[in-house]
């Protein structure tokens, strides 16, 4: 039996066929000590075109606001 793989964007959670289709966001932390060894957190997102560009529109505004 073979397996199939899809994406989906974390936004609106629509398929995401083609990879040029899709806009990945990587979200990583500060380092910090584990009692074992220094790590992060990371978290890996993928979006569709429109969420994507909602996305950059929101930290646009967010931008805009720290300057004033």
């Amino acid at each position: 039996m073979s397996k199939k793989t899809i994406n989906i964007c974390d936004g609106c959670k629509k398929e995401l066929v083609r990879t040029a289709d899709s806009y990945k966001m990587y979200l990583k932390t500060d380092r910090f000590w584990n009692s074992v060894e220094m790590d992060y957190f990371e978290k890996k997102l993928e979006f569709c075109e429109r969420c994507a560009e909602s996305i950059k529109q929101t930290l646009e505004k967010i931008a805009g606001k720290k300057e004033d």
